[in-house]
């Protein structure tokens, strides 16, 4: 299946919900990458069979690749939230609060 633009992201934005929802159950978090791997292979294959035009290998690699994207992509929305807020906080680095040396 020769995926477009569009289902690359639906692909991605699925496996992004489905991760989202499996965080707060007992499964452990350090597991959640490798589920959301095969997730997206799953729903990439499943996907092509839907459309009825399936080429495996290429799917399952764009699903893997949904996998990791989606993982990287809570990973680094977490962590500049996160950055922008102690930013905020802290008052973005104070010019009274460099060190000298």
């Amino acid at each position: 299946m020769t995926f477009n633009v569009d289902s690359n992201i639906a692909i991605l934005v699925i496996v992004w919900l489905i991760v989202q929802v499996l965080k707060p159950t007992k499964i452990n978090n350090h597991l959640l990458p490798l589920i959301a791997v095969i997730v997206g292979a799953l729903v990439a294959v499943g996907l092509s069979f839907y459309t009825k035009d399936t080429k495996l290998v290429q799917d399952i690699v764009l699903g893997v690749w949904a996998g990791f994207a989606s993982t990287g992509l809570n990973e680094t929305a977490t962590k500049s939230i996160t950055s922008i807020i102690d930013g905020f906080a802290n008052g973005f680095g104070k010019v009274g609060d460099k060190k000298t040396e």
